[in-house]
């Protein structure tokens, strides 16, 4: 259904692992391709969350800004989980997030996560008997104990 996935696995036994996710793969009715081939489809983005902050977020956008951050977003997800008020995400090279982030917490903000994602440059949304299928494979892949990320192209 032109759904793009791109696995990060972390194995000791990769003739147990790739066998497993090939499978899930076909189940889900696609395919596994060569290292890298969906790759093309994802922008590699660094991502700081700061919990706490006013509900005017200047100083915030300021402090990232000259830190080299590209964006900020207010960060609603991890909003409706906090308990410390409003969240931003703060977005920026990854070969730039530890530098943001320690100027973020020289300037008060600390980052209650730090990660580097892939970003899909566009969505997928395929027919509805392959979008449970891709839906179903995803949730599999989750729970694969060797599986240490997942990043998509489906669309919400």
């Amino acid at each position: 259904g032109g759904v793009l996935v791109l696995v990060e696995a972390l194995t000791d036994n990769p003739r147990r692992t790739a066998p497993k996710v090939r499978h899930l793969f076909k189940e889900g009715g696609g395919a596994l391709g060569a290292a890298g081939s969906a790759a093309w489809a994802f922008q590699r983005r660094g991502l700081l969350r700061v919990q706490g902050i006013s509900s005017d977020n200047e100083a915030l956008i300021e402090a990232a800004l000259e830190a080299g951050a590209q964006d900020v977003e207010e960060d609603s997800a991890a909003h409706l989980e906090a308990d410390d008020g409003p969240c931003a995400a703060v977005f920026c090279e990854p070969n730039e997030l530890a530098a943001v982030r320690a100027t973020l917490s020289a300037r008060g903000f600390e980052a209650s996560e730090a990660a580097i994602l892939f970003v899909p440059s566009t969505t997928a949304e395929p027919a509805a008997g392959l979008r449970e299928a891709a839906e179903s494979a995803l949730l599999a892949l989750e729970e694969m104990e060797d599986v240490e990320g997942i990043w998509h192209n489906l669309a919400p």
